[in-house]
């Protein structure tokens, strides 16, 4: 795809409008999503939104904040939005590949001076981050550990700037997601081992991929063994609701010989659990996890893992948001990450 705007000075709202055959008052309302308010035709909504992905706009904000000066022209500042609930290892890694990735830029004359800023908010309130939705705090975004109560916020209000969404798939939007089955190959990692009585801890908030993570690790189960799978869940996705949640279980009498959590970081918890309760991890309890954080191998034992690898996918997102700055790429790509298993220790024949 190539940019039209090449050559031509940033993109403004004056350009859009007079590309489109519209009014500025027009096209502004709708980059700024008061459309409704102001009662503009949907049809209106889609020409402007059109244009402007086609001519590669983003916000000014130091233009808006300036009002003059070269420089500002050229300043893009990217936002890392993410929840306050999730962990944050996937997040630190999107944080070094942007520094990679602008570094390269530097190095090839990219005509943007880049500028970093992270935004957290309450899970379900992606509304509340300052500047959403008009970009005036930022520029691109990439968002991650949304809800799906977040994710409708963004059908409602399709964002006009550049925007990744990670591990989740949200029409109208650029994503960067694992494949869908990554529960299913725990599962298949755990009954290969011969474990038989089996369970999945989870917890919230409940994103699309932790969801995914969990339905297939019970949908596989069920094809493979015909048993049910006992859900273990925590009120947070933290290693201590996970460890708080794994003891409840035991204290109930309830005894498994295989485990899935949704992340590694909640295998920690579950680690903690298991030897507090007299078991050993694989003799009596194989685990598996999902993310294989950097850690993950300095388990005792070393953590088993399947999933996508966070440090490609922070890199990949990077990317993506990137092109879709320079305009290389389409703002409706997808990109899937495909699952890479790990089976350490933790998992043994039973």
């Amino acid at each position: 795809m190539t940019n039209e705007n090449t050559g031509k000075g940033r993109v403004t709202v004056r350009r859009i409008a007079e590309e489109a055959g519209l009014t500025i008052g027009s096209v502004s309302s709708v980059l700024n999503n008061k459309h409704v308010e102001r009662r503009i035709s949907p049809a209106t909504v889609a020409k402007v939104r059109e244009t402007a992905a086609r001519l590669g706009y983003m916000p000014n904000i130091n233009a808006r904040r300036l009002r003059s000066g070269s420089e500002s022209l050229n300043t893009v500042t990217l936002a890392v939005i993410t929840s306050y609930e999730a962990p944050l290892t996937l997040v630190n890694n999107i944080i070094k590949a942007i520094r990679t990735s602008v570094d390269q830029e530097r190095k090839e004359g990219s005509p943007y001076h880049y500028t970093v800023t992270i935004e957290m908010f309450p899970a379900g309130d992606l509304g509340s981050v300052p500047g959403l939705l008009a970009g005036s705090h930022f520029n691109a975004a990439i968002i991650t550990n949304t809800t799906p109560k977040d994710d409708h916020f963004l059908q409602r209000n399709q964002l006009p700037y550049p925007v990744v969404l990670v591990n989740r798939a949200t029409p109208g939007y650029a994503h960067v997601y694992e494949e869908p089955e990554i529960g299913a190959s725990a599962a298949d990692m755990l009954v290969d081992a011969g474990r038989k009585r089996l369970a999945v801890l989870h917890g919230s908030p409940v994103t699309q991929v932790i969801d995914n993570r969990t339905s297939s690790f019970m949908r596989q189960v069920s094809e493979r063994l015909g048993a049910p799978v006992h859900e273990i869940v925590a009120g947070t996705l933290t290693e201590s609701a996970a460890a708080e949640a794994m003891a409840r279980f035991f204290d109930g009498g309830k005894r498994i010989d295989g485990l899935y959590a949704v992340t590694d970081g909640m295998a920690l918890g579950a680690y903690h659990a298991i030897k507090q309760a007299g078991l050993t991890i694989p003799d009596d309890v194989a685990v598996v996890a999902a993310g294989d954080y950097n850690f993950s191998s300095l388990f005792d034992p070393p953590l088993a893992t399947v999933g996508a690898d966070p440090r490609e996918q922070g890199a990949e997102a990077v990317r993506l948001l990137l092109d879709l700055i320079h305009q290389r790429r389409s703002r409706k790509t997808d990109v899937v990450m495909p699952g890479n298993p790990s089976p350490r220790a933790s998992v043994g024949q039973a």
